[in-house]
């Protein structure tokens, strides 16, 4: 699956209703990160890159405190608030 059609499938996976969590949005949100990660990498100062990645991160922070596991929930909430405050810093 290319980098764009894991992002895609990713975005049509985050409107679970709240309270429910499904393993495979789980993967498939982990791995439009490491995508959009990559992607940031390859272009630091790419606004774009950055706000999709924050915006991942946080639906990957919704995903996993459905399933109750808070402690990554929480630390992936972090790295999104940390993209963000560093995007308006500049």
């Amino acid at each position: 699956m290319s980098g764009m059609d894991v992002i895609a499938r990713a975005e049509r996976l985050w409107g679970i209703p709240h309270g429910e969590c499904h393993e495979e949005a789980v993967t498939i949100t982990e791995q439009a990160v490491a995508e959009l990660k990559d992607r940031v990498a390859r272009e630091p100062d790419n606004a774009d890159h950055n706000q999709q990645l924050s915006w991942a991160l946080i639906n990957l922070a919704q995903l996993l405190s459905a399933r109750r596991d808070l402690a990554r929930a929480d630390a992936v909430a972090l790295e999104s608030v940390a993209i963000m405050r560093k995007a308006l810093t500049r």
